[in-house]
């Protein structure tokens, strides 16, 4: 019997005085009101943004109240209880923007309810050097939903190069031609080559030189070439026109012997060889070469008069 009575009680109490339980067609009626209240509940900052939202009809008894809960930094859940609610309650959960990161060579899916670019690196823990390039840039919201990060590089890269010795070449009257000395020895200097070397994403964009530095100088090699003619003997005396070809004929020198011969009227100076010698007649008096046409013309030779005086001079050779 005492069951009976507790049944009938309840039913009169939940039938006579409570308000039935929220629907789904009340809320719709009066959904603004409620998800104004969600977004103040939920402590959006100006910087946050969302992009969707659930709503759910929780019936249940409770005491009039609201809370906030959150156990993914995506979501924020916002439950409402009101007595105008009856037994029931609002479930919004907001849901926050993904974002496409593109950071070099890489591609991420953040999803975070702030919606400045900076903001939305610092809740994916992405730290920006200093010579990085973002788009947009950190200041302006990302509306496409898109970020991309191109990862700056700058570096100095230093290099060394050898600078090649010179050969310096001194003609030395004093020296014996033929002879060579090395007056000082040649070394090699070294250059210091600083470049700016700038890449993006790992790729080499610009390799700039920037400053060129002699660290140690070369020094000349110095070499001295003998020009001082050493006279072993000499003669004076005609030289005669021949008909053989590039002929040089000497009455008092072997084939073979390097002469100098001298113009003495213009002191023209030109030295051969002599390959031909007068053999066993003597020469003319006071004649002491025979010359082809070609090699008296190069002493001056005008060709009218009886030859040339000239003075022969045997060269060491």
């Amino acid at each position: 019997m005492r069951k009976y009575i507790v049944a009938i009680c309840l039913f009169l109490f939940f039938g006579l005085f409570a308000k039935p339980c929220l629907t789904k067609a009340q809320f719709s009626y009066d959904n603004n009101y409620y998800l104004g209240r969600a977004v103040d509940i939920a402590g959006f900052k100006p910087d946050e943004s969302f992009e969707n939202y659930e709503i759910k009809v929780l019936n249940f008894w409770q005491k009039g109240g609201s809370q906030y809960i959150t156990l993914n930094p995506a979501e924020k859940v916002v439950d409402i209880v009101s007595p105008d609610l009856g037994i029931g309650a609002i479930q919004i959960k907001f849901i926050a923007p993904t974002y496409e990161i593109e950071d070099g060579p890489n591609k991420i899916y953040f999803s975070t309810f702030k919606r400045g670019v900076k903001g939305i690196l610092d809740e994916a823990g992405i730290v920006l050097a200093k010579e990085d390039r973002v788009e947009p840039s950190p200041d302006q919201p990302a509306s496409e939903k898109k970020i991309k990060i191109t990862r700056v590089e700058e570096s100095e890269n230093e290099k060394f190069e050898l600078i090649p010795y010179r050969t310096k070449e001194i003609l030395d009257p004093n020296l014996e031609r033929g002879l060579t000395r090395v007056d000082q020895l040649g070394s090699s200097g070294k250059k210091r080559l600083l470049y700016s070397v700038r890449r993006e994403n790992g790729v080499e964009i610009s390799n700039k030189l920037v400053s060129e530095e002699i660290v140690e100088k070369s020094q000349d090699k110095i070499i001295r070439i003998g020009t001082k003619v050493v006279v072993l003997s000499s003669v004076s005396g005609v030289a005669t026109a021949t008909n053989l070809s590039d002929a040089v004929v000497s009455t008092n020198y072997r084939r073979g012997t390097l002469i100098r011969i001298t113009n003495l009227a213009n002191g023209k100076k030109i030295e051969k060889t002599v390959n031909y010698t007068w053999g066993s007649s003597n020469p003319p008096s006071g004649v002491v070469l025979d010359l082809s046409w070609d090699i008296l013309s190069e002493l001056g030779y005008d060709g009218v008069s009886r030859g040339l005086d000239v003075l022969v001079e045997e060269i060491k050779q």
